[in-house]
C-alpha cells in the first residue's frame, strides 16, 4: 500500500517541478515578448514558405508607417516592395536571394523607405536566416534601424569637406589672381592716364584721336574684367555701410526692366524691415548679375517667363544651411521660371570660368563674382533648382541691429576761394604710376610731394616746411601699407585728408574697411578726370565732401 502512495507522491512532485519550470519559461517568454514589443529597433520574423509575418513588433510597424494591429495578417512581400525605394530594393533582394541559397547567413543594407505620408527616411535593414529545414530557408528575421540622422550628418560632412576644398581652391586661385590683377591694374592706370593726356595733346582734329579712343575703350574693358576677377577672389576693397535693400532694388528697377525686356514678367516683393550692411555698389552688381543669369535661363524655355525679386529678414539656425553662419540676415531672393540647373552641374555654378552657355556667350565669371562679393561681405549664397521648373537664388546679407535714421541733408555751401595751391603727398611703390599721378595733379596746380613707399613718405612729411593737405596713397604697398602711413601722418595732423587708391588688397583689414572721417577711396584703374574730380571735391569743395 505504501509503494503506490510513494510513486504517486513522486509523480506529483515531478509534475509540480515541470509546472514550475514551465511557469518560469512562460515568464521568461513574457519578458522576451515585452522586450521585443518595446524595442526601439524594428523586429519582424517572416515565414519564408508562406511570406507571412510570424512576429512583428510595434517599432517595425511604425517604421513602415502602418498600424500595428493587422500587421500579422498583411502580406510581408508586398509591404517590403512598397516601402523600399525602387533603386534601393534591388540590393536588398539580391542579398535575400543569397541567404535563401545558403551562400550567406545575413546582410546589412541601408535603403530609403517610403512612408504612406510621401516622405522617406534612410533605414538600415539587418536580415538574418533564422533556420533551415532540409536545406531550405524556413524563417527570415529583419531588424530595422532608423539611420536618417546619420545619413544627414554624413551629407553635411561631405558638403563641408567639399566647401573646405572649394575654399582652399578659391584662396589659392584668389591669391594668384590678386597678385596678377594688382600689377595689371597699375599698368591700366598708366595706359588710361597717358591715353587721356595724349588725346588732350593731339587736339580734336587729329586723325589719331580715334586710335586713342580705341585704346582707351580696350583698357576700360580690361578694367571691367579685372573687377570681376577681384570680386571672385574676394580681394576688392569694399566700403560697407548700413543701407535699405528695398530702396536699392527700387533704384535698379529701371535697369532690371531694361535688361529683361517685355517678354519677362517682373514681380517685386519688398518685405525687408532691417538695413543690410555691405557695399551698396557691389550689391547692386550682385542684383544685376543674378537678374541677367535668370533672364538667360528663361531665354530657351517656351511659355511664361516670370522673374521674382523678394527682400526679407530671416534668422539662420546653426546647421540650417551647411557652411553658413548662424545669425540674423537681410535676404534677397531672385527666382526664375527657367530651365533649371542639372544636379550634377549645381555644385560648380560658382566656379570661375565655368559656364553651360555656348562659346562666346559668357565668361563664366558672373556667378563667381556674385559669390565672391557676398562672401567677402560676410554673407552667403544659397541655390535651389529643379530641372524644367526654375531656380531660386537666395542671398543672405549681414544686417544692422536696428533701422538707421535718414541722414540730414548737408547745408549748401560755396567752394572756398583758392588763395593757396594745396600740397598733395603722392605715395605709390610703382614709379610709372607715381610719376603719372604727380603729372596729372601738377596740371591742376597742386604742389606735389612724391614718395616711393611709406617710409619715404614719412621722411618727406618730416622735412616739408608747410602743411600737407591731402595724402594720396596706394593701399597695398610693401613694408608699410597705406592705412599704416595715414595713421602715422595723422599723429602729426589730425585733420589730414586721405584718398586711398587700390584695385587689390591682400590684407583682410583692407578689403572691407569702413571709411572714417576725412577718408576717401578711388578704385584702380581710373581715368585722369576721375582722379582730379575726386581730389578737387575733397580739397576745394565743402569740408564734408
Amino acid at each position: 500500500m505504501s509503494e503506490p502512495v510513494d510513486q504517486l507522491a513522486a509523480e506529483l512532485a515531478r509534475l509540480r517541478r515541470e509546472r514550475d519550470e514551465l511557469a518560469a519559461e512562460v515568464a521568461v517568454m513574457r519578458h522576451y515578448r515585452t522586450a521585443v514589443d518595446e524595442a526601439t529597433v524594428g523586429i519582424a520574423t517572416v515565414a519564408a514558405d508562406k511570406g507571412r509575418y510570424v512576429l512583428v513588433n510595434r517599432a517595425f510597424a511604425e517604421f513602415l508607417g502602418r498600424p500595428y494591429e493587422g500587421m500579422l495578417e498583411s502580406d510581408a512581400y508586398q509591404n517590403w516592395t512598397q516601402a523600399v525605394r525602387a533603386e534601393d530594393l534591388q540590393a536588398e533582394m539580391a542579398g535575400v536571394e543569397r541567404i535563401a541559397k545558403g551562400e550567406i547567413s545575413s546582410i546589412a543594407v541601408d535603403s530609403r523607405r517610403m512612408l504612406p505620408t510621401g516622405s522617406e527616411r534612410w533605414m538600415r535593414a539587418r536580415i538574418r536566416a533564422s533556420g533551415y529545414a532540409e536545406g531550405r530557408l524556413e524563417y527570415l528575421t529583419v531588424f530595422l534601424e532608423d539611420v536618417d540622422e546619420l545619413h544627414r550628418l554624413r551629407r553635411e560632412n561631405e558638403e563641408l569637406i567639399s566647401q573646405a576644398q572649394r575654399a582652399q581652391k578659391m584662396e589659392a586661385v584668389g591669391s594668384l589672381v590678386g597678385g596678377v590683377v594688382h600689377d595689371f591694374n597699375n599698368r591700366l592706370v598708366i595706359i588710361m592716364g597717358y591715353c587721356e593726356l595724349l588725346k588732350a595733346g593731339l587736339g580734336s582734329q587729329s586723325d589719331l584721336v580715334a586710335s586713342a579712343d580705341i585704346i582707351l575703350d580696350s583698357a576700360k574693358g580690361a578694367a571691367a574684367l579685372t573687377r570681376q576677377l577681384l570680386a571672385y577672389s574676394r580681394r576688392q576693397v569694399l566700403k560697407p555701410e548700413p543701407f535699405d535693400l528695398n530702396e536699392l532694388v527700387k533704384r535698379v528697377d529701371p535697369l532690371i526692366r531694361s535688361a529683361t525686356g517685355d517678354r519677362v514678367t517682373l514681380r517685386i516683393k519688398l518685405g525687408a524691415q532691417r538695413n543690410a550692411f555691405a557695399d551698396t555698389g557691389q550689391i547692386e552688381q550682385v542684383i544685376l548679375n543674378l537678374v541677367l543669369n535668370a533672364r538667360d535661363a528663361m531665354a530657351g524655355k517656351a511659355g511664361d517667363a516670370t522673374l521674382t525679386l523678394e527682400t526679407g529678414d530671416t534668422r539662420l539656425s546653426p546647421g540650417e544651411i551647411p557652411g553658413a553662419k548662424a545669425g540674423d540676415y537681410v535676404t534677397l531672393v531672385v527666382a526664375d521660371t527657367g530651365t533649371g540647373i542639372a544636379p550634377q552641374v549645381l555644385p560648380r555654378i560658382f566656379e570661375p570660368f565655368f559656364t553651360t552657355k555656348d562659346a562666346g556667350q559668357g565668361t563664366g565669371l558672373g556667378l563667381a563674382m556674385v559669390d565672391g562679393i557676398v562672401r567677402q561681405s560676410g554673407g552667403w549664397t544659397h541655390v535651389e533648382s529643379t530641372l524644367g521648373i526654375g531656380s531660386r537664388f537666395t542671398v543672405y546679407l549681414p544686417r544692422t541691429p536696428k533701422p538707421i535714421a535718414p541722414a540730414a541733408a548737408p547745408a549748401p555751401s560755396e567752394p572756398a576761394p583758392r588763395t593757396v595751391f594745396e600740397t598733395v603727398l603722392v605715395c605709390d611703390d610703382d614709379d610709372n604710376v607715381r610719376e603719372m599721378l604727380s603729372k596729372i595733379l601738377r596740371l591742376r596746380g597742386y604742389q606735389i610731394l612724391a614718395a616711393r613707399n611709406g617710409r619715404h613718405a614719412l621722411e618727406l612729411a618730416a622735412t616739408h616746411p608747410g602743411r600737407i593737405h591731402l595724402l594720396l596713397t596706394d593701399l597695398a604697398m610693401p613694408g608699410m601699407s597705406g592705412i599704416e602711413l595715414a595713421r602715422e601722418l595723422r599723429k602729426r595732423d589730425e585733420e589730414l585728408r586721405t584718398l586711398f587708391m587700390s584695385g587689390y588688397a591682400e590684407d583682410a583689414d583692407l578689403v572691407s574697411m569702413s571709411l572714417g572721417p576725412r577718408t576717401y577711396f578711388v578704385a584702380k584703374p581710373f581715368l585722369p578726370g576721375d582722379l582730379t574730380r575726386a581730389v578737387s571735391s575733397i580739397l576745394e569743395g565743402p569740408k564734408q565732401a
